[in-house]
């Protein structure tokens, strides 16, 4: 009798070893759907996952309205799918498209409550996989270190190998997003300021840009400065505070498709600007940028070579961490110590900082 058992616990472990090795994941459906630079940082789990498993159709899932961004690129996707889960219809159209594409994978990398109904929803018809990383889970569940403050890049690559990895958790600085410009030209003198934010914390106030652009023009007349600009209601009302302010002969304002940005950056000298997603689209084009931190953690949302993407910060702000590890607030409340995040770096620190990176350009143009 114990002989028959040991048999039959050794034939499910052997059905068991010989499903596991013939489970072949073979069209895995990456999803973050999430602001424009979070789908940039996003690219650097689908460089993992296309080193996991190189012969695999890996399709990004990203907003509808940031899929564009991708259109004149190359990433470690196979192909970027515009995703929208605003009403029923949307939820069926993606149902059929994952269908078609014989998606066989689903994990969310920043997992929504919208996101996590209608993908298990899809994943349960289609009898195919859903995993999902939840950042606002403080413990449990099956991600590595889940509730760890991290770089965001490290906590996507968390949530990726804990589902689909294996062997050594991946170092977010061993992958850095990438797009591959397709039809480059050679870099112009043109230096661009990222001017916009998600909250008003966020933006270095839009006088010091004015500033800013004014040194320029006395010590490198070679640059022009330019600051993209959406046709956004909010982006308007930037751009009439701009012109108001009185925008120098070596600056203009921009209006870019998305589909153009990054050709658009990678051609250019460097950025400099506030960290939103433009500050991302920089880095993944390989462009050097500067970027001016406020009420955010840059630990937390600049997980790259500060060498080679240096930061302004100021650390240890009673006022960031005064309800969590960082400021919250869309709208700075404090009186006396206003917006001292940002305002304590001035036009004359910032000039200091991106003199060498300006002669060195021009440097190089000469050579």
């Amino acid at each position: 009798m114990m002989a028959t058992v040991n048999l039959f616990i050794v034939g499910i472990s052997l059905v068991s070893l010989f499903g596991h090795l013939m489970r072949k994941i073979s069209n895995i459906l990456l999803v973050k759907n999430r602001a424009l630079g979070d789908s940039v940082m996003g690219l650097s789990s689908v460089a993992y996952a296309r080193a996991l498993y190189p012969k695999a159709n890996i399709i990004y899932a990203v907003p509808q309205w940031v899929a564009p961004l991708y259109k004149n690129v190359e990433t470690a996707a196979d192909s970027i799918y515009p995703l929208s889960l605003k009403s029923f219809k949307d939820f069926f159209k993606t149902y059929r498209d994952l269908r078609k594409l014989k998606v066989d994978h689903i994990h969310e990398m920043h997992q929504s409550g919208r996101g996590a109904k209608a993908f298990k929803l899809i994943a349960f018809f289609m009898g195919i996989k859903y995993t999902a990383h939840n950042h606002h889970l403080k413990e449990g569940g099956r991600v590595h270190d889940q509730g760890v403050i991290k770089p965001l890049i490290q906590r996507d690559l968390d949530g990726v190998y804990s589902f689909l990895g294996e062997k050594e958790v991946p170092k977010f600085l061993d992958y850095p997003p990438k797009m591959n410009i397709l039809n480059s030209n050679a870099k112009k003198a043109r230096i661009i300021f990222g001017v916009v934010a998600t909250r008003l914390t966020k933006m270095w106030p839009l006088e010091n840009y004015i500033s800013l652009a004014k040194l320029m023009a006395l010590a490198f007349p070679e640059f022009e400065v330019v600051i993209p600009l959406s046709k956004s209601v909010d982006d308007e009302r930037i751009k009439n505070e701009l012109e108001a302010l009185g925008l120098p002969s070596n600056t203009s304002i921009v209006h870019i498709p998305l589909a153009e940005l990054p050709k658009f950056f990678q051609e250019s000298a460097f950025y400099i600007g506030n960290d939103t997603g433009l500050k991302h689209i920089a880095v993944a084009v390989d462009l050097k940028s500067f970027t001016l931190f406020g009420p955010e953690p840059a630990n937390e949302w600049h997980p790259y070579d500060s060498k080679k993407h240096p930061y302004f910060y100021v650390e240890e702000l009673a006022c960031r961490t005064r309800v969590h590890h960082y400021c919250g607030l869309s709208v700075c409340d404090l009186k006396d110590e206003y917006m001292q995040c940002l305002k304590l770096f001035t036009p004359e620190k910032v000039m200091e900082a991106i003199t060498t990176t300006c002669k060195d350009f021009l440097h190089s143009r000469d050579l």
